[in-house]
């Protein structure tokens, strides 16, 4: 079993819960510590306090600024890069690698936490050292990939045939090249070490759906340059035209800056439901 929601999707902020039925894991830290706490009970449940694991794709203060937060709430190791732990600016870093939480990570070399296996893989982004992450226990599969310029023949060999995918899907090309960012921001963003499109991502989909019902949380999206309804029905319509039926094989999910996605749970009949709820059926069933 492997359940996840994603508490916080986009330039303001990113953070992702995932449980297995053994354990815990923060997957970035990119909003304030009040709203992770806040959302992590209302969508599943779970405290700070339970954590087994911190993991960070890379330091952009949107997927660490709570992060000094979690570390003096909880005890969990911290698992990042060489590159981006050197870059994190947390006050409480010092203390937290002598106290020896701090695990490093490499591209490629896969590791467990309990029984979530776990495999980071290199993108291509203007950080130091950036990764992405698959997930995976005995029964369900799970990639979350943002933050990348685009997508290498490795990483979708790497991601391939996965339940569910948190996929970027930062911006609509058009409304990019005709907003008012600086060119240089745009240049940025449309760059080889930048953010992937709607198209995209429904181009790397097209690549790694296994032959069975897949979800995808469309995610990342750009306040300024994208819409959910145009992301949704960018990657719908192309995977239509490729003769993929997103009604039988690709469910699309909306992800939110504001407010976290719906408890999934993966491998136990693919279901969203309240956390909340499932804990007190939990608490009934064990008297």
């Amino acid at each position: 079993m492997l359940e996840f929601t994603v508490l916080a999707s986009g330039s303001s902020g990113n953070a992702l819960y995932i449980r297995t039925d053994r354990v815990q894991v923060l997957l970035d830290a990119g909003i304030s510590g009040r709203q992770l706490q806040q959302r992590m009970r209302a969508a599943a449940g779970a405290e700070w306090a339970g954590l087994d694991a911190v993991l960070l794709t890379h330091e952009h203060v949107d997927h660490v600024r709570g992060l000094r937060q979690v570390l003096r709430s909880c005890t969990a190791p911290v698992y990042a890069t060489e590159g981006t732990w050197h870059e994190v600016a947390a006050a409480d870093s010092a203390a937290a690698e002598e106290s020896g939480r701090v695990h490093r990570v490499r591209a490629g070399e896969g590791f467990s936490i309990g029984d979530l296996r776990v495999i980071p893989f290199a993108v291509s982004h203007d950080a130091e050292e950036p990764v992405a992450y698959r997930f995976d226990t005995d029964g369900a599969s799970l990639a979350v990939v943002t933050d990348l310029g685009y997508m290498s023949d490795g990483i979708k060999s790497v991601i391939q045939g996965c339940d569910a995918y948190v996929l970027e899907a930062n911006h609509d090309v058009e409304m990019l090249r005709a907003g008012r960012y600086p060119w240089s921001v745009k240049r940025r963003i449309l760059g080889d070490k930048g953010h992937l499109s709607n198209d995209d991502a429904a181009f790397a989909l097209l690549d790694v759906l296994a032959d069975r019902r897949v979800d995808v949380y469309l995610a990342h999206l750009s306040e300024e340059n994208n819409l959910p309804e145009l992301a949704e029905l960018t990657v719908s319509s192309a995977l239509g035209e490729m003769g993929v039926d997103c009604l039988e094989r690709v469910r699309l999910h909306r992800t939110s800056r504001r407010e976290a996605t719906r408890l999934h749970r993966l491998g136990c009949g693919d279901m969203e439901y309240d956390g909340r709820d499932h804990n007190k059926e939990s608490e009934r069933a064990n008297g």
